[in-house]
């Protein structure tokens, strides 16, 4: 499973095509919300993206020493200390599908309502609104992903690749609950 959060400029996209399920209320529509996603993707591309810090890399003194005034004080050379790794879990991957589905968030509702993918496509989601958005997926439909609304700002992306098939639904809390206001659903086929 992989889960992306984009700011504007940083998005980085596959070079693969573009599917878009119908957004807006023509096909006219449609291709202009197309033409100005893969012109985004493809400027957000030519940026590089920060490398995050190895959180398993640590910095240590070369000695250590034990302050206590009751005992002597004792050093330890850095290189007397072995240094070992945690074991490393492998969950076996789907490979993504190279098909990326826009799902534009507006203001009080996500464009379109109800997106079909098949396993290993990524839904991206674009905040296209004046307001910032969350994206919360419905307890019962056991999505552990989303986005909070410190992280989808107006202009800001959000993509997930999802790798089990399932009606996974969604919703924004700002703007609607669960069941009514600003409402989506991903249906995931294998």
């Amino acid at each position: 499973m992989r889960t992306t959060f984009f700011r504007q400029a940083a998005f980085v996209a596959a070079a693969a095509p573009l599917v878009l399920a119908a957004c807006g209320d023509d096909a006219n529509d449609a291709g202009v919300a197309a033409r100005q996603l893969e012109a985004r993707f493809a400027a957000a591309q030519a940026e590089p993206a920060d490398e995050p810090a190895d959180a398993a890399t640590e910095v240590a003194d070369d000695t250590e020493t034990d302050t206590n005034n009751d005992t002597d004080t004792e050093s330890i050379d850095a290189a007397d200390v072995e240094e070992t790794a945690a074991p490393a879990t492998t969950l076996a991957p789907v490979e993504p599908t190279g098909v990326l589905v826009p799902v534009i968030g507006l203001d009080n509702s996500f464009r379109p309502q109800v997106v079909e993918v098949n396993v290993g496509d990524e839904v991206v989601w674009e905040n296209r609104g004046i307001n910032e958005h969350d994206v919360l997926f419905v307890q019962d439909s056991a999505a552990p992903f989303g986005v909070e609304v410190a992280d989808f700002q107006p202009g800001d992306f959000y993509s997930h690749v999802f790798t089990e098939p399932g009606e996974f639904r969604y919703y924004c809390s700002i703007h609607g609950n669960e069941t009514v206001g600003m409402v989506g659903t991903v249906v995931v086929t294998g």
